[in-house]
Order: C-alpha cells, then sequence, then structure tokens
C-alpha cells in the first residue's frame, strides 16, 4: 500500500490523513481533541525521521481541520519542541556512524554546493595527510536527523569518504566538512 496520498498536488502522508479523518468523524463534535492530537503526535515521534510529506501533511491537517483550542496550541508546541530537539546535530564516533543508514538522495541540492563539498574534502583530506588534524564531518541520515563525526583520517575515494578505521560515508550525505 502507498503511504503518500495525493491531495491539492500535494504528496501527503496517508496514514496521517486518515487518522485526522477518523478524529474527525469519531462521536465527539468534529474537532480534533487534544487526545487526537496525542495521537498524530505519536505517529510522528514513534516513526523517528520528519520528511517532507509529513511535515506538508501536518501543516494540511492543521489548516484544514477543525481543532478544539487547547488541542490546536497543544500540538503546535510541541511539534515545535519535538522538531528544534530533532535537528539537533549529535556526535557519533566513525564506527557509531558507519552503523547508520544515508539517504539514497543528494542532501545538496545545487551544483555549486556540491562542487564546494568535494573542494572542502580534497582539502580535508590534504589537510589529514599533512599535519593529522582532526575534520568535522556533518552528515544528513537517512531518517532526517544530522550527525558530526570528527576524525584525523580523511580519505576521498569517488562516491565515498574514508574515517580513520576504515570507515566509509557515502559523499551524497555529506552536508558540510569543517576544516
Amino acid at each position: 500500500m502507498n503511504n503518500n496520498k495525493q491531495v491539492d498536488s500535494k504528496k501527503l502522508n496517508r496514514r496521517l490523513i486518515e487518522t485526522a479523518d477518523v478524529a474527525v468523524a469519531g462521536a465527539g463534535d468534529g474537532r480534533i481533541s487534544k487526545n487526537d492530537a496525542e495521537v498524530l503526535l505519536a505517529l510522528v515521534v514513534n516513526n523517528n525521521a520528519f520528511t517532507a510529506a509529513e511535515r506538508a501533511t501536518l501543516d494540511y491537517i492543521y489548516k484544514n481541520y477543525k481543532w478544539t483550542e487547547s488541542a490546536r496550541e497543544w500540538f503546535r508546541d510541541q511539534i515545535k519542541n519535538w522538531e528544534k530537539d530533532f535537528k539537533k546535530l549529535i556526535r557519533m564516533s566513525a564506527e557509531e556512524l558507519s552503523m547508520q543508514h544515508f539517504s539514497l538522495m543528494d542532501v545538496l541540492s545545487t551544483e555549486e554546493e556540491r562542487s564546494a563539498r568535494k573542494h572542502d574534502l580534497k582539502a580535508a583530506t590534504a589537510e589529514t595527510y599533512q599535519d593529522h588534524d582532526e575534520i568535522g564531518v556533518i552528515v544528513r541520515l537517512a531518517n532526517g536527523r544530522r550527525a558530526e563525526v570528527v576524525s584525523n583520517f580523511i580519505e576521498l575515494e569517488g562516491n565515498y569518504v574514508e574515517l580513520r578505521g576504515g570507515f566509509h560515508v557515502p559523499v551524497r550525505a555529506i552536508e558540510k566538512v569543517e576544516i
């Protein structure tokens, strides 16, 4: 079954829409209550990801469904706080990072950004060869979280970066190199 549903030419999360539909069709007053909002929040938080479709779906539900005032305020605050925590940078060792999943798509959207990343990776490779300085690499994981790994050995090998210990990270997952 497809997890997405097209609404007004937007790709929305089917499960969240169906949950909101059940909430307003129930025995209550046709509004999303705080209990309903807790169920919606749990669907997002328990997935441990925050996709573009989920963001668009929550925005759609927030704007197009009737809510109790307390549920609307509570939900808005909970999502804002959870998203802020979700976006925090996680520090990982190279070994921990190697056990993660990475997006199949490049995290950078323009050719200019990708070119700058490649330049920074080449500079980081030279820096770790010469001075063995520690270099920070910021990586976006498949679930949308961001992680930082620090290594004093970085080797650019085609579509991958090798870190100290022989751990590999796909270049497409790297957001930033901190030399």
